[in-house]
């Protein structure tokens, strides 16, 4: 490319000097340089333009083979016997890793307050969030199940603020007691919408940690 536009500026002052010193038995060769000139600036703007073209192809297939790295990522998780027993469950979602917490283990029915046990193994998995994914974005989702909001209903209106409260409180707990960075963490919640197993209620009743990589 550089060659290419050193040419241009030689035959351009070439031809300018021809004109300003030929007489009319230079004229053809005036005339020549300039077709020249201007051939040689159109394959410079269509090399300009294909060099453009590759390297936007570089950076689409840069990308591709980026995204594809990362959905190959697969971090392992292994849940002590203790966790299991309670109901603990860890899966890949997609590019996530999702750590699902059973409401029935972790918070009384129909309240948002975690349970001794429930504050003993949230700190246990929180050593364990700590120690394999350093510096993730954590995603903290709140589920219920399909059964109206009854015994509580005078504090929770519905599934979904019962669900966001549940999911609220495990994110306070990370936060003030495990010592997440607030700036890494963010809430959600999805009341009946989302159910693991329509059949099997207290599978949807749970708080998700959802860790993004």
């Amino acid at each position: 490319m550089t060659r290419i536009i050193a040419a241009i500026v030689v035959i351009a002052g070439a031809a300018a000097g021809a004109i300003g010193c030929a007489g009319p038995s230079l004229q053809p060769q005036v005339d020549q340089l300039t077709r020249d000139r201007e051939e040689l600036i159109r394959e410079k703007t269509s090399l300009e333009g294909r060099l453009s073209a590759a390297e936007a192809r570089e950076a689409a297939l840069q990308r591709e083979a980026t995204a594809r790295g990362a959905k190959g990522k697969k971090t392992d998780v292994t849940l002590p016997d203790d966790l299991k027993g309670q109901g603990v469950t860890v899966r890949n979602r997609g590019n996530d890793t999702v750590i699902d917490l059973p409401s029935d283990v972790f918070f009384a029915s129909g309240s948002s307050k975690l349970t001794p046990a429930g504050e003993k193994a949230l700190a246990r998995v929180a050593e364990i969030v700590h120690k394999t994914f350093q510096d993730s974005m954590i995603r903290v989702e709140g589920h219920a199940d399909s059964d109206p909001i009854r015994r509580t209903k005078s504090k929770y209106h519905c599934n979904w603020e019962l669900s966001f409260e549940r999911a609220h409180a495990v994110v306070h707990y990370l936060i003030d007691k495990s010592g997440f960075d607030p700036k890494h963490m963010s809430v959600d919640c999805h009341g009946d919408t989302q159910p693991l197993d329509p059949a099997n209620k207290a599978k949807n009743r749970r708080v998700e940690i959802v860790v993004a990589r």
